[in-house]
């Protein structure tokens, strides 16, 4: 009879008959299931890559579709493709990378193209990047290189991205789906055989239960799981045993002993092997979730210069959208509108709010000659706008390759388990077969001493270890979710745990971001009700954040105020209009002067230090408005409770300096650093990390993002922007920065649980393990003792439910 073929070596998947190609080596002879996985082979071993197959982690074996069929067409291709500052770049999206190996394969093949400059991939998304020389290397013979190494290359646009990541999330989705079903119908039975084997039950009944228990795991098992089977084979093969393997000998030998206890009249523990596989697909349905959410928080941030820009030609206007924009193009964006593109205006004055941007909590008067920044908000007048850049080349968009690239340096943290199962695993299987050697040269039996040796993998089948970290990590973020603290993976969980220093961006973090009014110095002749009902008459229906907060102001202290008319906004300076007939106007003590105003006081103090705001009734000056950008209530508690736990803190702000170490001295921060921009607060985190600290960033806005996302612990509050909530690892849901404390006690809690998981799963196997050995324990016993030794591991899981104390 002959011997089954051996899987391809390229691609894992078996070789159907008559498909065999083979590659005849000195030491071996390689099977591959097709001339294009054999090719792909002679390529990477040739270009002295062939650590690949040893370093590669794949989840699942087969080449993807249509891959070594691609026909790529540079006349299609250079639609993709724009300039940079050295060469020309274009973005790729590479359906099948599955591991870090397949991501370090692909940077050094392209790499290694002549002609292509640089060439990075984003494991998150994978996106790569690609740099090349126009002049020595079409984007067609990129796209066909790696297609010749059993990828498929396509062009990246949003719908494709998308697409690609669906894909993956639906196949999680249904895997997780079938295997919670199943295993709810499975528990039934097993209450059923439960209860029969303390009360009694009918053998036949008993028999046809086994058979129904049998029948749902398999799927369970056999399809759900396969993705663990097939990375616990590759496991072997590359001599490298990881989590996988240690899931898949839990799994398959509660399965194997159940599937002979059936047909030999033994007790069953099929909802075992099923328990296992469905708390695994959990935890990378979720871990797979918040991949999604980090790498969508890159078209957030590109969003927010998407919709439509008005364009001139000649003095005609015409919509376009923003990629269409060219440099040297003249716009115009209206009040209540995002400009497109970084510019200069040519025409017009106005109130600009940078604060996403800038962080900069207050609006900045723009006007013939200044700049503006993508993606911020133009409040109170028409603007003309000349282009600089491009869409593609804007503040925005450079920020969003900031957070790409901090997303692509990040490495997983690997699993306790992981770093002891090369140990465990084979030490394990060779005590099986030295038991079953031992018993079976003593003179017992081949079916007895096969017992002893089950019992010995039974009893140290790793259920306990695997389910040590993910339930602990599911039960925790469970918990901080239900307090409004929202962690993106157990690997934050670990991370957050072991900070050494805890970073704050200022505005919209530590302060609430708006101006806020804090005071109102009233004239002689006025009260100072009378003097915010004028106020609040002229600002009635403003867009600007001053004028908000003279609004709101009044609506909380319940302050009447009738609508302001022939109202004049003037950027930057202040308002006019009329008040039952009477002029009012509010502003700068500037700009109240050349109104002509009377009785301003020589010297204006504001007992809060904020900015002051004139008001001015019939061409008399009558009292004073206070703004100011408050600190918030929580902001102290938490740096204190950061003090407290020996962790140093630190601000980081796009704001003045001096404002910076006002807001840092009234928090209790450390240090605080000022007017940084986007790239300067990610060096300040790479810094920091070089000098070997643990670094939490906590910030809202778009200027954090990239920070965020360099950090090893990235905290967004929520009220801050999307693409700050969808660049962190972890979501404060509620703006209140006292759930960061929480936090970081509950990270701490739930990696204590998770080493007294592993110490309790360790201890269970060096006690059973010996007994199995003497032949004390039978496989029911040792069944019995794994499935206990779980629920141990989930009981004490199951501590973390409760809110964690101080």
């Amino acid at each position: 009879m002959r011997a089954p073929l051996s899987p391809c070596f390229h691609c894992g998947a078996d070789i159907p008959p008559g498909m065999l190609v083979e590659e005849r080596t000195p030491d071996s002879v390689l099977s591959f299931c097709c001339h294009g996985c054999h090719g792909a082979y002679l390529l990477i071993s040739g270009s002295g890559l062939a650590d690949y197959y040893r370093r590669r982690d794949w989840q699942q074996t087969g080449l993807i579709p249509q891959a070594f069929k691609g026909e790529y067409r540079d006349a299609y291709l250079s639609r993709f493709v724009y300039p940079a500052s050295e060469g020309s770049v274009i973005d790729i999206i590479i359906d099948g990378i599955r591991c870090a190996s397949c991501v370090w394969l692909n940077e050094k093949i392209i790499g290694a193209i002549p002609g292509v400059l640089d060439a990075r991939v984003n494991y998150a998304t994978g996106r790569a990047r690609v740099r090349f020389a126009p002049d020595k290397i079409t984007p067609a013979a990129i796209f066909n290189r790696i297609d010749q190494i059993g990828y498929v290359p396509r062009p990246y646009t949003e719908d494709a991205a998308r697409e690609a990541g669906q894909r993956v999330h639906k196949d999680l989705l249904i895997r997780f789906g079938t295997a919670f079903f199943l295993t709810m119908q499975l528990m039934a039975y097993a209450f059923a055989l439960y209860a029969g084997y303390f009360q009694g039950i009918e053998p036949q009944m008993k028999a046809y239960l086994q058979l129904f228990s049998l029948l749902v795991t398999t799927p369970v098992v056999f399809y759900c799981g396969w993705p663990f089977l097939a990375g616990a084979w590759r496991g072997i093969c590359n001599g490298a045993p990881n989590m996988e393997l240690l899931i898949a000998i839990g799994t398959l030998s509660s399965y194997g002993y159940s599937v002979y206890a059936t047909f030999t009249g033994g007790e069953v523990y099929y909802e075992t092997a099923a328990m296992i596989v469905t708390l695994i697909l959990a935890g990378r349905l979720l871990e797979n979730g918040a991949k999604r959410r980090a790498s969508s928080g890159i078209g957030r941030l590109l969003e927010l210069c998407s919709g439509q820009a008005q364009r001139f030609v000649g003095e005609q206007l015409e919509t376009v959208e923003p990629s269409e924009l060219k440099p040297g193009d003249l716009i115009l964006v209206a009040p209540g509108e995002r400009f497109p593109v970084d510019g200069t205006v040519l025409e017009g004055m106005s109130d600009v709010d940078e604060s996403a941007a800038t962080g900069e909590p207050l609006p900045q008067v723009k006007k013939a000659g200044d700049q503006v920044i993508a993606g911020s908000s133009n409040l109170t007048g028409a603007l003309r706008v000349h282009c600089l850049r491009k869409t593609g080349d804007s503040f925005i968009a450079r920020v969003a390759q900031l957070v790409e690239e901090a997303q692509s340096r990040r490495a997983p943290i690997q699993a306790i388990a992981d770093r002891v199962s090369a140990y465990f695993v084979p030490a394990v299987l060779t005590l099986a077969v030295a038991t079953f050697c031992w018993h079976y040269s003593q003179g017992r039996s081949l079916g007895a001493s096969l017992m002893v040796a089950l019992a010995v993998l039974v009893i140290a089948c790793p259920c306990a270890l695997g389910l040590a970290t993910p339930t602990a990590i599911l039960a925790g973020t469970g918990a901080a979710a239900a307090q409004g603290v929202i962690f993106k993976g157990g690997d934050v969980l670990e991370g957050l745990s072991r900070v050494s220093i805890a970073v704050f961006d200022k505005t919209g973090t530590l302060t609430r971001g708006t101006p806020m009014l804090v005071d109102i110095q009233a004239g002689a002749a006025m009260t100072p009700r009378q003097v915010l009902s004028l106020a609040a008459a002229v600002e009635c229906g403003s867009l600007h954040p001053i004028a908000k907060a003279v609004r709101d102001y009044a609506a909380r202290h319940d302050i009447e105020y009738p609508t302001g008319t022939e109202l004049v906004t003037l950027a930057g300076a202040g308002v006019t209009g009329r008040v039952a007939s009477e002029t009012v106007a509010l502003g700068s003590v500037p700009f109240l002067e050349r109104l002509g105003v009377s009785g301003i006081p020589a010297e204006l103090e504001s007992p809060e230090g904020g900015m002051l705001v004139g008001v001015a009734h019939k061409g008399r000056y009558c009292g004073t408005l206070t703004f100011k950008d408050r600190m918030r209530d929580d902001a102290p508690g938490v740096i204190s409770y950061f003090r407290r736990k020996n962790i140093d803190t630190l601000l980081l702000s796009g704001d003045r300096q001096e404002c910076t170490d006002k807001v840092a001295k009234s928090a209790g921060v450390a240090r605080g650093i000022g007017s940084l921009s986007p790239a300067d607060k990610t060096r300040e985190i790479a810094q920091l990390q070089e000098r070997g600290a643990t670094v939490l960033m906590v910030g809202d806005g778009i200027n954090d993002a990239p920070a965020l996302s360099a950090a090893d612990v990235g905290c967004a509050v929520a009220g801050g922007t999307d693409i700050a909530l969808e660049t962190s690892d972890l979501v404060l849901a509620k703006p209140d920065l006292e759930r960061l404390s929480l936090a970081h006690r509950m990270a701490r809690r739930t990696m204590g649980v998770v080493r007294q998981n592993l110490v309790w799963a360790f201890l269970y196997n060096l006690i059973g393990i010996p007994l199995a050995m003497s032949g004390r324990l039978t496989p029911i016993y040792a069944a019995a003792a794994m499935a206990l030794s779980s629920v141990c591991v989930v009981g004490n899981s199951l501590r973390l439910m409760r809110t964690p104390d101080e």
